[in-house]
């Protein structure tokens, strides 16, 4: 029986750790071999004759002696292909993707009995454990997330529910991310509520929201071709950090929410219901958004008893989930977290008839058919012919396609990080572009990359696009089949598990770094250097954040802003290929210039003798441009020449000089 620990993947830094193995090993056996073709790769043996470590590492060929050869598991296991053409250097590959994950399992003959398969099955599934926990936490803990971004767009919570599963499945298929989930957005919902609030022409407002969010994907998918993927990958850091430390504060301020009475009644859960707004298209309206993240004008719970219960609950959640990876890190802590809160509110709670509220009294969980589109009976859609109707469909899509731009760019470049690897930017919009237009059709609020969901992916050891997938597969099955159990799951151990994950990736040295900027120089340089940030990132650091709390456009604002830089900037570079150009000759001298004095230094070439009498002042080159300014090109290198046929030395220097008077004189100058 193979153990289950040493058959998984857990994170970025082991697969890497593997891959640098792999390519050591294999260059060695080549040159072993001493043939310039790539060795073949021989079958490993039977997994149930091998030890964990041979499961676990199969970074090297491993000599067959059974008549029945079989490939071992393994994260890493070789596809067909690799086995035909041989061994690659995996520390070249980019991060994999979905159809990879799925054929672990690859080989290269065929099952003959259902018990085969059956066993094949059971073995994929020990394989992929980490991935299958991992799906399970994160889906369970995006139920009320999506239910309360719905809420916040003024939508039934079906908009929410179908966004997620939709956008994880067709992400991981297309080849998204590995280990970055999608979710419906706080940010994009706040967009939405304006275009809910609007007085619409010949439709209830919120049949625009389908059309609204494909028109989004489109734009989206179109980004990915025209280049803006360069801009996605390459966020500078000071937004990176204050928009993370922003969307970190969110993330707590929405648990508050889990507290207060819910606000749809039985007829507002249904999609058809009519949502006429008496807002004008355009309203120039400050909303800030840790308000409407908060609940402002919502009921708390009561009596207060059952609130300081449900404090509790939510500290034993926020402690397990936080330390005790400390103790067992090989085991998932939100799962114990659920457990542990589980066992405290039906166990002891519900035993004095104190009651915390659950998924269910949040609306729940189910949707009554997932896979109905924009074309059933329920949805009205507004006449495509009118100019009104594009008008806000272009308005409203652009602004949501700007803001899912931004937290899909952030949740990228966070994911990267945690992987130490670069993930197919490309990929990544045109997979969301795609999943936004489908969402759209099927009736969604659309969905992008979100930087809690996927550090709780990582923190369960979810690394790979099958854990996205089956993210997207678990949300489906507790929508369509599995709410009579999901829906019985205390909101208080989501709240701990995501007041903990919000905690463990928010930027505390960034806040902190706010006040030492208000310190003298000479106090500041006494800090240790991570509390050192530049007083001009610590502001943008600052007015980023602040910008996503109190204004709910702030991130269409900062991606107008990103890319008037982008722009910019490719444009300085196209004029700098030019000025570039026109220094290669003061390179060329500089490059030979460097050289010899190289030589000079390490005393294989003299030094050139003095000619003059005056004072020469030695200064080293800079840089090309000064080089050929100095003519230090043609008459310093004839100098030293002149001096080598001579079999004259001078004396000692370092590095490159060019030499200049200043009107004095000086027997020791070179």
């Amino acid at each position: 029986m193979v153990d289950p620990e040493t058959a998984l993947s857990t994170s970025g830094k082991s697969k890497s750790s593997k891959s640098s193995k792999l390519s050591n090993k294999t260059k060695s056996s080549k040159k072993n071999d001493g043939t310039s073709t790539a060795a073949s790769v021989k079958p490993a043996k039977s997994a149930k004759s091998q030890s964990a470590s041979q499961v676990t590492s199969i970074s090297q060929p491993v000599a067959a002696t059974g008549a029945d050869e079989e490939v071992g598991l393994s994260a890493g296991i070789m596809t067909d292909d690799e086995m035909m053409l041989g061994v690659e250097d995996l520390s070249e590959r980019k991060v994999g993707s979905i159809y990879k994950d799925l054929n672990c399992l690859c080989n290269p003959t065929r099952t003959k009995r259902p018990g085969e398969i059956c066993s094949r099955l059971g073995k994929w599934c020990v394989a992929n454990a980490n991935q299958i926990v991992s799906s399970i936490v994160v889906s369970i803990c995006m139920i009320p997330e999506a239910i309360s971004y719905a809420i916040i767009a003024g939508l039934p919570p079906s908009f929410g529910l179908q966004s997620c599963w939709i956008s994880c499945m067709l992400t991981a298929i297309i080849g998204g991310r590995p280990g970055m989930i999608t979710n419906a957005s706080g940010l994009s919902a706040l967009i939405l509520s304006r275009l809910v609030k609007t007085d619409t022409i010949g439709a209830s407002s919120i049949m625009f929201v389908p059309l609204v969010v494909a028109f989004a994907g489109a734009l989206q998918g179109a980004s990915a071709c025209i280049g803006l993927t360069r801009l996605a990958t390459n966020f500078p850091e000071p937004m990176i950090i204050g928009m993370v430390n922003a969307l970190a504060i969110l993330a707590m301020v929405l648990q508050c929410r889990y507290t207060k009475a819910f606000p749809l009644s039985e007829e507002d859960m249904f999609v058809g219901s009519a949502v006429t707004g008496t807002d004008k298209a355009v309203e120039l309206e400050w909303v800030p958004a840790v308000l409407s993240y908060y609940g402002v004008g919502l009921d708390w719970l009561g009596p207060w008893m059952n609130f300081f219960v449900y404090a509790g609950e939510v500290a034993v959640a926020f402690l397990c989930t936080m330390y005790l990876p400390r103790v067992s890190p090989s085991f998932p802590a939100p799962i114990v977290a659920m457990l542990a809160v589980v066992v405290v509110e039906f166990g002891l709670a519900r035993q004095f008839n104190i009651y915390t509220p659950l998924i269910m009294d949040y609306g729940g969980v189910k949707v009554e058919y997932p896979w109905t589109t924009v074309l059933s009976p329920e949805y009205s859609l507004p006449s495509f012919s009118s100019l009104e109707t594009w008008k806000i469909v272009g308005g409203y899509g652009s602004s949501l396609f700007a803001t899912q731009f931004v937290e899909t760019a952030i949740a990228l470049n966070v994911v990267n990080r945690l992987d130490e690897s670069d993930g197919p930017g490309f990929l990544v919009l045109f997979g969301q572009g795609i999943s936004n237009a489908v969402i759209g059709f099927m009736g969604g609020m659309g969905a992008n990359g979100s930087v809690s969901m996927s550090v709780l992916a990582d923190r369960t050891f979810g690394t790979t696009c099958l854990s996205t997938f089956l993210t997207g597969v678990m949300m489906f099955v507790f929508m369509a089949w599995g709410y009579p159990v999901i829906n019985y799951m205390p909101l208080s151990a989501i709240s701990g598990i995501s007041i903990a994950i919000a905690c463990s990736y928010i930027q505390w040295r960034s806040l902190a770094a706010i006040f030492t900027t208000c310190l003298p120089e000479r106090k500041r340089m006494l800090l240790p250097p991570h509390f050192l940030f530049g007083r001009l990132e610590v502001c943008i650091i600052f007015f980023i954040c602040a910008g996503c709390l109190i204004a709910d456009v702030s991130a269409l604002l900062f991606f107008v802003f990103a890319v008037g830089v982008f722009i910019f900037d490719v444009c300085r570079k196209l004029l700098g290929k030019e000025e570039k150009e026109e220094t290669v000759e003061g390179a060329i001298a500089a490059s030979v210039s460097n050289t010899i004095a190289k030589l000079m230094q390490e005393g294989v070439l003299p030094q050139p003798s003095p000619k003059n009498t005056k004072k020469e002042t030695v200064a080293p080159i800079a840089d090309p441009e000064q080089a050929e300014d100095m003519s230090v090109g043609s008459d310093y290198l004839d100098s030293i020449a002149s001096s080598w046929s001579d079999g004259s030395n001078g004396g000692e220097g370092e590095g490159i000089y060019y030499v200049h008077s200043d009107g004095e004189s000086d027997d020791d100058s070179p």
